[in-house]
């Protein structure tokens, strides 16, 4: 099959046509053709297959066909007899990568009268051929985050001729089960990667029938009529193919992919670098303690970018604990988004963001939108907003009164950085909100609110960095890395872990997933001052550091001459390390799990700057005091200049930089950049 036709083959998972693009390579062995076997997303309507029901009229939408550098793009729509039910595809395809993306829409056309019944929405439903001789297939992915030492391990699952494997998440958050990048392995070289675009329960099905892998991806239930003229969102899909490539080498191209198409820009369309955070902790701090940390920072020159304010900072006037992180009351007033008066008498936090501002850092500010507790005043007026303590961000009056208020702050406050959390599981409340013939639009309505709220608020605020918490890493998905990113991809790392389990997870969450998540972090305060082992696993693309965690740093105690030297030289490390963080992305170990017994190890690549760095980590119980690692993007028959963390430096040939023979102690671990000279 010639390589013009191999794109045809693939685009037909979206549409019937085929766009003008870079054509790539065919996936699959030489002489197998690894078809996508089907056009539009499947779904019973009125207890008929839309797929296979051939009075569906479909039509490409006028004017919809557009191409950028990057993808070409159309719009289908496929409307049912009635002249009700109407599906649209929003479609991508593109260029440079083996990737076909499309986002979906149900709109009621009638005006007077509700739809059928739709059930078992599939946003993707398709069926790959395989090679005959293939016994089985294999899916590898991550564990979600559940504030485990296991949070994002991998996982792989083999699915024999005959057998099927179901993942799903039922809570309401994207990644508490498993993050939704699904890897199909249709052998050791070939296969595809889905990605699901859907911040609340999704469901994916796996089926080997021994001629064809059958996949099924869409909204965990769904069983609904639409109203009239109303519209609902439904999960996108990402299908990027892997062909002839080890999985590593498909993960650095993914990475590159994510890095060029889906980390959130500025409004001068340039990506948004990760974050150097310093936190006072919760906004339960006086104005005077928070000054004083930033006065810390400022004075010893700490290389801290942004200033960190958590939970806290709200609510009717009361007393709170000061010196905790973010004290006993911040879950009491969520929903009360008035500044706390008796801590902040001034009834805003501008006396810090002023000072954050004038210092020349950013300003981060802590909200939980889709929350509301008891305490919340608009309840007197409108009760109708919440369903349990969830705000139902389905409702357009509810979603415009939040919209209001948190815009309202973050223009008063200058606020730089947006941090949404959201710690409950909402899937029992949208399942309690759905009728019999409503099932699932709870869910969908409030995702779309979602979309729209952080949407405009980057419209509102072009420069603004979202950064996206639900009680750690619970929503991570291709929606919510498109919009925001993540420093608390789980809480496991709060406070002190037994034995090195927190550093274990925190490099195992950079190994395994940042191919699909560029720019994360975690918090700090796990690590023991001192220990550059701890260190080193938790820093990652972007990280945040509250002082007053390590017994009560500033708001307690002076932090000694010895503790200040050691943040600075290990924070100036990680922002030199930063930089590389926004270019090349390579695996040089297997994903690694909650095992001391191994090694793991990543680089950071900038083929622009022609330099770059690596990191190995032999944990503690971990066979063998010697490896050769191979780096990637080492140009051949070339001089680099390597700099270890020690400060050694050499110049060696290429050929010595791209075959790394590391030697460590048991628990112990080499930094080490270079520069092509």
């Amino acid at each position: 099959m010639s390589m013009k036709t191999s794109i045809r083959t693939l685009m037909a998972v979206f549409v019937t046509v085929v766009f003008a693009c870079t054509p790539f390579a065919q996936a699959g062995a030489p002489g197998h053709t690894s078809r996508l076997n089907t056009s539009w997303p499947a779904f019973d309507y009125d207890g008929k297959p839309a797929q296979t029901d051939g009075s569906y009229s479909k039509t490409i939408v006028r004017g919809s066909q557009a191409e950028t550098a990057n993808y070409a793009a159309e719009s289908r729509t496929m409307t049912a007899t009635d002249g009700k039910m109407q599906v649209r595809l929003d479609c991508r395809s593109y260029k440079i990568f083996p990737a076909e993306e499309y986002a979906v829409l149900l709109t009621n056309l009638s005006r007077a009268e509700p739809t059928g019944i739709t059930s078992n929405f599939q946003s993707l439903k398709l069926s790959l051929d395989k090679l005959e001789f293939a016994k089985a297939v294999s899916l590898n992915v991550l564990r979600g985050s559940t504030c485990k030492a296991t949070d994002f391990v991998p996982e792989s699952f083999a699915i024999e001729a005959g057998k099927e494997q179901v993942l799903t998440t039922t809570c309401g958050r994207s990644s508490n089960d498993y993050v939704p990048f699904l890897e199909l392995n249709l052998d050791d070289q070939n296969g595809y990667l889905f990605a699901v675009g859907w911040t609340g329960s999704w469901k994916a099905r796996f089926a080997n029938t021994g001629k064809s892998v059958d996949i099924e991806i869409g909204m965990e239930r769904t069983n609904f009529r639409l109203m009239p003229g109303e519209t609902i969102r439904q999960p996108s899909v990402l299908v990027f193919a892997r062909k002839n490539q080890t999985r590593r080498e498909f993960k650095t191209l993914f990475h590159r992919f994510m890095i060029e198409n889906k980390v959130p820009r500025d409004s001068k369309r340039q990506i948004i670098p990760p974050i150097l955070a310093v936190a006072s902790g919760g906004g339960n701090k006086t104005p005077q303690m928070m000054a004083d940390i930033l006065r810390y920072c400022v004075e010893n020159k700490m290389p801290f970018d942004t200033y960190w304010v958590d939970a806290g900072w709200y609510g009717a006037p009361h007393e709170d604990e000061l010196y905790s992180n973010c004290g006993p009351n911040w879950g009491k007033y969520v929903g009360d988004w008035r500044v706390n008066t008796t801590t902040h008498p001034t009834g805003g936090l501008l006396p810090i963001a002023n000072a954050v501002h004038k210092a020349g850092l950013k300003f981060l500010l802590w909200f939980e939108p889709e929350r509301m507790t008891d305490s919340a005043p608009i309840l007197q007026t409108h009760p109708e907003y919440r369903h349990g303590q969830l705000v139902d961000f389905g409702n357009p009056e509810a979603l415009k009164w939040i919209q209001d208020t948190i815009y309202g702050t973050i223009e008063k406050h200058g606020i730089d950085v947006y941090r949404e959390d959201f710690n409950m599981n909402p899937g029992p409340v949208w399942r309690g909100m759905d009728a019999a013939d409503r099932v699932g639009i709870a869910e969908a309505k409030h995702i779309t609110g979602l979309y729209r709220f952080l949407d405009d608020m980057r419209a509102r605020f072009p420069g603004i960095l979202q950064e996206n918490c639900a009680s750690g890493g619970r929503r991570i998905d291709m929606e919510m890395i498109s919009r925001a990113h993540t420093y608390c991809r789980s809480d496991y790392y709060i406070e002190r872990k037994p034995n090195d389990t927190a550093f274990i997870l925190g490099q195992n969450a950079t190994l395994n997933l940042m191919p699909y998540l560029p720019f994360q972090g975690c918090e700090f305060n796990c690590v023991p001052v001192g220990d550059d082992y701890a260190a080193f696993s938790i820093i990652s693309s972007g990280t945040v550091i509250t002082p007053s965690d390590f017994d009560g740093g500033i708001i307690r105690r002076k932090i000694t001459a010895d503790e200040t030297a050691w943040f600075k030289k290990v924070f100036d490390v990680a922002v030199r390390m930063r930089p590389f963080y926004m270019g090349d992305f390579y695996q040089l170990t297997d994903e690694t799990g909650t095992g001391n017994d191994v090694w793991c190890a990543w680089q950071c690549d900038r083929p622009d700057l022609k330099a770059g760095f690596a990191i190995f980590f032999r944990r503690g119980a971990a066979a063998g005091e010697s490896r050769t690692f191979k780096l990637g993007g080492i140009e051949p028959n070339a001089k680099y200049q390597v700099e270890c963390y020690e400060g050694a430096k050499k110049t060696v040939e290429s050929s010595e930089l791209e075959n790394r023979t590391v030697t460590l102690k048991p628990r112990s671990f080499q930094l080490v950049f270079y520069q092509k000279r």
